[in-house]
């Protein structure tokens, strides 16, 4: 698992479009963040988790998910 270092005002959603090209992921590095979940802008040194997402998984977090 890759640790990201964020930057004052940094959000989640931007960091995981920048690593993985998609905010399908996002739920996955949700999962491995859940001390970020109440945060929209990232503070300074907060330490963001970036598992490592195979194809396969990528493409079952696609299934029945929306975000609205």
């Amino acid at each position: 698992m890759k640790e990201y270092r964020a930057s004052k005002g940094e959000r989640l959603d931007r960091i995981v479009f920048k690593e993985y090209g998609t905010l399908d992921a996002i739920g996955i590095v949700l999962e491995a963040n859940t001390h970020l979940l109440h945060k929209i802008e990232l503070e300074a040194g907060d330490i963001v988790y970036l598992p490592t997402i195979e194809p396969r998984a990528q493409n079952e977090a696609k299934k029945g998910k929306a975000l609205w």
